[in-house]
């Protein structure tokens, strides 16, 4: 055998077992993804294209019938329309409020970590619990919030009855619920900032507003970005706050695209149709972090 030869299968032995060993580490994740993933996206995407009633076994291949039909549904755009509503308003008043609370809770304060744990307690809380909880809050005749108005003399306010109020209890709900949680994203990043870029500004004489606008904030955008991406697929997708709160209701004013993929699934049996809402959904989502991924290049710093 020539040493050539000896040289070539030694190369490949050795290309063979790095490469196994990193296939196999990956193997099981691959698999996760295949079955709780890839497999549910082609299945969805495969029964949009039918008008399957989830009861029986048959089935007609009707094409882009169920997506012909959302596109004319006023019905359908205007769940749309919830849902944008309800994404940007909630995702932007979070990334505000934590973004602040961020930079109070990682001043030197006495009991700053008493602080923390209070703020972050609700997102450890069950969303059902959360909801329920809220609903008798938001109660117009006896509720914890109107009778606080009543004190300061203010009319009660008629929340979860009428459309406009429905939605903004909703996202009152939502923005009290996870702002704990992108607080703490959004500390570690601060904290992560070098304390001598502070000390540089303090030298030179820097007020507090400059030094958040022109250091904390530049060099917290990449956590903003994690924030923002991550906070808007979860107000797209939440359901839980949804069932319990309003049911889409009143007037179908906070009816979003997640509750009203559930109700033509499971109370109209429209397995088809809810399937192309699916696909729409993700297609929606794909699309808004696409975006914000090429937006983000003029105002985030790496």
């Amino acid at each position: 055998m020539s040493g050539q030869t000896v040289k070539n299968k030694t190369s490949i032995a050795k290309w063979v077992y790095t490469n196994l060993t990193a296939y196999v580490l990956v193997f099981p994740a691959i698999i996760l993804l295949v079955v709780f993933h890839l497999y549910p996206m082609g299945m969805t995407f495969f029964l949009s294209l039918t008008d399957w009633n989830l009861i029986t076994p048959d089935f007609n291949w009707i094409f882009a019938g169920n997506y012909s039909r959302m596109f004319t549904s006023s019905e359908f755009w205007s769940v749309v329309g919830n849902t944008f509503i309800f994404g940007i308003f909630s995702v932007g008043f979070t990334v505000l409020l934590a973004t602040v609370l961020a930079v109070v809770l990682d001043e030197k304060l006495r009991g700053v970590r008493w602080f923390r744990s209070v703020v972050f307690l609700p997102y450890i809380t069950p969303m059902a619990a959360i909801g329920t909880l809220w609903v008798w809050m938001y109660n117009q005749n006896f509720g914890l919030i109107n009778w606080v108005l009543d004190f300061f003399s203010i009319p009660p306010a008629p929340w979860l009855a009428k459309p406009g109020w429905a939605m903004a209890a909703l996202i009152i709900t939502k923005v009290w619920k996870v702002v704990g949680y992108y607080m703490v994203i959004l500390l570690a990043g601060k904290q992560n900032i070098a304390e001598s870029l502070y000390e540089a500004a303090k030298m030179d004489g820097a007020g507090r507003l400059q030094v958040f606008t022109r250091i904390t904030l530049p060099l917290l955008s990449p956590y903003i970005l994690f924030v923002v991406i991550v906070a808007l697929i979860g107000a797209f997708e939440d359901f839980d706050l949804l069932f319990t709160m309003t049911r889409g209701g009143p007037a179908e004013s906070t009816n979003m695209i997640i509750y009203y993929i559930y109700q033509n699934a499971f109370e109209f049996f429209d397995i088809g149709y809810a399937s192309a809402a699916s696909s729409v959904l993700f297609v929606i989502l794909m699309l808004i972090t696409f975006i914000q991924m090429k937006v983000s290049k003029r105002w985030v710093h790496y």
